[in-house]
């Protein structure tokens, strides 16, 4: 009876990595593992993983992922290392990296990821576990725990082994293919994303970026299946990672601006003819939340519109500095209540406003700010449960 393909390969990848001892390892003082042998495994893993998924063409998303691992790669510290960035073609969210410079990132990735920022700190997480061998370091560590039976097994299949002893074989091929493809130590992990946020810095993409994909993997982690290969790891949780990530940034000074490194919907001022009381106003709002109606001019613009856009601008500017809701207040200009965002005036509350409105000034101003954190509040979720819909 023929041996199986599916045991072929997985004895075929066991022998490469236990009987390739005399070119795996570099000259003492060199790296942990010879070029030659990384190469090997390499190609050897990407045969698997192109067995069981198709490859994703997409000329416009390969140049511009292309040009991204070039310049993290640049910033790494195997920058002599020219990566073979594949896109495979499944709706799965994820990417991992072989031995040898070759990465793999899913379109589901792609679809799933708000900004190139993202993208970015993924493939810098990828880059950084090639800089430090860790699949080659796993997969070691996985033969060492078969060793002393998959030389007998090897040599009993070739004989004619039962059905038992070449699923056996199959299991212990089974545990280096982990090693190679993913299955990472806490220790890996969280080092692999310290090591990516080092690159990121020397780089033209924003590190936050690592931060605002893990954390909507946080926000539904427990719901998602997890998966074995490369990015999406069972170990450290990703809430975990990315309180290790929110720190690594503290440290290293880097203001946790999300909107500069995601997708994210801006205020706007929109005409509302009223039903009620038969007139115009131009509503400012975001995410769908009204912040204010608009109804005068008020002393420096000479339409209500021209005012309303105004104060959009200033919230824009306000938000795209990284607001937050802490920093959301009242005070005053010229007595009369302002509402502030991160030390900015983003709108006066003048009394011919409270009038048209049915108020006094300061119950105008408390309104604008309550909405105003709500549609902070909002944003937040949204930006956590619903990328795509930035």
């Amino acid at each position: 009876m023929k041996t199986p393909r599916t045991i072929i390969r997985s004895v075929l990848l066991i022998a490469l990595i236990t009987g390739a001892s005399a070119s795996a390892y570099a000259k003492p003082g060199g790296p942990p593992f010879s070029a030659e042998y990384e190469r090997k495994i390499g190609k050897e893993a990407s045969k698997q993983v192109e067995d069981e998924y198709d490859r994703y063409e997409d000329e416009e998303a390969q140049a511009r992922l292309d040009a991204m691992v070039a310049e993290i790669a640049a910033a790494s510290d195997r920058p002599e290392i020219t990566y073979d960035l594949r896109l495979l073609d499944t709706d799965m969210v994820n990417a991992f990296s072989l031995p040898g410079g070759i990465v793999y990132i899913t379109k589901g990735l792609l679809e799933e990821a708000g900004s190139d920022h993202e993208v970015a700190g993924v493939l810098a997480h990828e880059i950084a576990h090639n800089c430090t061998y860790d699949a080659l370091r796993q997969a070691k560590r996985n033969e060492e725990m078969f060793t002393t039976n998959i030389a007998a097994l090897i040599a009993s299949i070739l004989l004619g082994a039962p059905t038992d002893m070449v699923s056996t074989i199959m299991v212990a091929g089974e545990y280096v293919r982990r090693g190679i493809l993913g299955g990472y130590s806490i220790n890996m992990e969280t080092a692999a994303d310290a090591h990516a946020v080092e690159y990121l810095l020397k780089t033209s993409y924003n590190p936050v970026g690592l931060v605002t994909f893990m954390e909507r993997l946080a926000a539904d982690y427990r719901s998602k299946p997890q998966f074995e290969l490369g990015f999406l790891q069972t170990h450290p949780e990703a809430p975990d990672r990315v309180i290790a990530l929110k720190v690594l940034l503290q440290e290293a000074g880097i203001d946790l601006n999300r909107r500069a490194a995601t997708e994210w919907t801006s205020p706007v001022a929109v005409e509302v003819e009223s039903e009620t009381v038969g007139e115009s106003f131009v509503r400012v709002s975001l995410r769908d939340v009204a912040i204010m109606r608009v109804l005068t001019p008020g002393p420096t613009c000479e339409t209500p519109l021209a005012r309303a856009e105004e104060i959009v601008a200033r919230l824009t500017e306000a938000m795209e500095a990284g607001l937050q809701a802490y920093q959301v207040r009242i005070g005053q200009d010229d007595g009369n209540p302002a509402l502030g965002a991160n030390g900015t005036i983003v709108l006066i509350v003048y009394p011919e406003d409270a009038e048209a409105l049915g108020s006094d000034q300061l119950a105008v101003a408390q309104q604008a700010r309550v909405a105003l954190l709500k549609a902070l509040h909002k944003e937040h979720l949204e930006r956590l449960m619903n990328p795509s819909d930035d």
